[in-house]
């Protein structure tokens, strides 16, 4: 299998996530609760990722014009 990196999704921590936001890991999970700010649980540890253009949508979402 190729390994593609146009192909591949990127996804973020949650941390990582509240570095770009310039927020904390809190306000984060509480979005994602919330439903504001979609994310993949993951199986084992039950930690959070953030798909590159889910957080792209969040962020569109804020915008005041």
């Amino acid at each position: 299998m190729k390994n593609d990196k146009k192909s591949q999704a990127l996804f973020y921590t949650v941390n990582k996530v509240s570095e770009i936001l310039q927020t904390t890991p809190k306000t984060v999970r509480q979005y994602i609760n919330m439903k504001q700010l979609s994310a993949h649980r993951l199986p084992n540890n039950g930690g959070y990722r953030i798909s590159e253009s889910d957080l792209k949508s969040f962020i569109g979402s804020l915008r005041i014009d």
